[in-house]
């Protein structure tokens, strides 16, 4: 009896062990938070930024995924939250390296173009 209890208590508090689908979905002029498969809204929402905040918050909390929907329904952006089920290979490129490239002084680059100017009238 106590695991039942347990169990009851702990579906009861508003989480489940096994990760959400949350969708943040258009619904007559309001934007719904619903879970996948479902077809009532656990909330509704004026704004879709609104909607969007309580399902990440919701979606962290069950480590689950959050899919927005744009007004005509299709999806726009979905992100994850806990594991990932298809990690990347390999680790990705950093596209901006952390230390900026060396570039010459002022003095230089001012050298530089008038040795250059010189050089053309000559």
């Amino acid at each position: 009896m106590a695991k039942t209890a347990t169990a009851r208590a702990y579906k009861g508090a508003g989480r489940s062990v096994a990760p959400k689908n949350l969708h943040v979905i258009p619904r007559a002029d309001k934007w719904a938070v619903i879970n996948e498969g479902n077809s009532r809204a656990n909330s509704v929402f004026d704004t879709q930024t609104e909607a969007i905040e309580a399902a990440r918050k919701l979606a962290k909390d069950s480590a689950g995924q959050l899919v927005v929907h744009g007004r005509n329904g299709r999806i726009r952006e979905r992100d994850h939250y806990g594991r990932d089920p298809f990690p990347p290979r390999e680790p990705r490129k950093v596209l901006h390296p952390s230390a900026p490239p060396r570039t010459r002084r002022r003095e230089d680059i001012s050298k530089a173009i008038t040795q250059a100017v010189r050089e053309s009238r000559s």
